[in-house]
């Protein structure tokens, strides 16, 4: 069974053009869990004998897509990405080989999780991170829609193309709105931050998230974990702005979020403003800005968020 599937992993490590190239092999490989061995090579290095940081963590890509492959074989006939892979840099690797390392945390339907890492051959940690992996049946790529489709389609691709969206509906955005704005006690976690939804359109939503009460850190301005719950919460609001919010038929649930701050503290109040930028079937992502009333950018980041039909009992 383990040669098997150690069979199966490197067949697919052969189908990468990009991991053929850079030169990743299979070291080993059990359900949920593999390693691959990256050898030294000048062509992978960014200056001297330094190996570049996108060879480290699509060392990281590599190991996570082959363990979302190794946890379970899915059903025949199904296509896997990508989805999402965040990499945490911690030490550098000079003229050595590296290993990549990835553990299957949990496997879905669609959707595995799993935790990978980088190091060199003596152990030592060179980066580590969280790996989201997608399976979908295949389907046709559609035909590029072109420059002024583009640009009317805005503020997010409701035209056929890779990652359109959904079509736009105005009345049901309108129903999203009136819903929206009536939501502040129905979400207790939100109401004790003080957020105060400002309005949306389709793929958009606006907030504020005020500097004071409990939304206050340990600096001072806005805590860190309440900068990270509004790009949750605005990406989320933006993904429902495409669909029909408060439809008992349908669940919703956050796949993954980022948050970069740009600012050492946060002691004003912030706009929140997230944008659904494209998706592919259950699946929407969003970009979230974080500004001061003023327009000073202090902190950004991304969803990627899954509405699908409940499952009826």
């Amino acid at each position: 069974m383990k040669l098997k599937m150690h069979d199966l992993l490197t067949d697919r490590l052969a189908m990468s053009p990009f991991w053929k190239r850079v030169g990743w092999s299979l070291e080993s490989a059990e359900a949920g869990r593999v390693r691959v061995r990256l050898p030294y090579s000048e062509a992978n290095t960014t200056a001297a004998t330094a190996l570049h940081g996108g060879v480290i963590a699509a060392t990281l890509d590599v190991a996570g897509s082959l363990a979302a492959w190794s946890a379970e074989q899915p059903v025949e006939d199904v296509r896997g990405r990508t989805l999402g892979c965040d990499v945490s840099y911690i030490a550098g690797a000079l003229g050595e080989d590296v290993f990549g390392e990835a553990e299957v945390l949990r496997r879905g339907r669609e959707i595995v999780f799993s935790s990978v890492r980088a190091v060199n051959g003596e152990g030592k940690l060179l980066a580590s991170g969280n790996h989201i992996y997608h399976f979908a049946p295949p389907h046709d790529v559609p035909a590029a829609p072109d420059e002024e489709n583009v640009a009317a389609s805005a503020p997010g691709r409701t035209m056929s193309g890779i990652a359109q969206l959904a079509a736009a509906d105005s009345q049901r955005v309108l129903k999203n709105l009136e819903l929206l704005n009536n939501l502040d006690g129905r979400m207790p976690y939100m109401a004790q931050l003080g957020w105060e939804f400002c309005g949306g359109a389709f793929g958009l939503a606006e907030f504020v998230l005020p500097c004071k009460g409990h939304a206050i850190g340990d600096d001072g301005g806005i805590a860190g974990g309440a900068l990270l719950t509004a790009v949750d919460h605005a990406g989320s609001l933006a993904a429902w702005m495409t669909s029909e919010l408060g439809n008992r038929g349908l669940f919703g649930s956050t796949v993954n979020t980022k948050l970069h701050t740009f600012a050492p503290a946060i002691a004003r109040d912030v706009i929140v403003k997230a944008r659904a930028v494209g998706g592919s079937g259950t699946l929407i992502n969003a970009e979230v800005n974080i500004q001061t009333r003023n327009g000073e950018p202090v902190a950004a980041g991304s969803t990627v968020y899954r509405i699908v039909k409940r499952e009826r009992g």
